[in-house]
């Protein structure tokens, strides 16, 4: 299991549990309000530190992707269809 950002993989540089935290804090932070995530795709926060992913370079929709991925290996379902949901509005808006 490991998540592939562009041509670099994840695993190996973090543990597994740091891994999960990420991801599930990626996840809450995009789907806690989908208005706010299309406007200002903040993927992770830990104080004023905020990792985002520009509008119109076409890579929202990519790291929903990984997520959506990230969670089915897990069976999460639930999570997924609401990752797949943002990420139809991601595209509608204009990844």
């Amino acid at each position: 299991m490991h998540a592939k950002i562009g041509h670099t993989t994840v695993e190996g540089f973090i543990s597994r549990d740091d891994r999960d935290a990420m991801m599930r804090a990626s996840y809450y932070i995009l789907t806690k309000n989908f208005t706010k995530t299309i406007n200002r795709f903040v993927v992770f926060q830990e104080g004023k530190q905020i990792v985002q992913i520009p509008h119109g370079i076409g890579q929202r929709s990519l790291y929903i992707d990984i997520l959506i991925r990230y969670f089915e290996e897990l069976e999460e379902y639930e999570k997924c269809s609401k990752l797949a949901k943002l990420r139809a509005e991601v595209i509608e808006f204009g990844d």
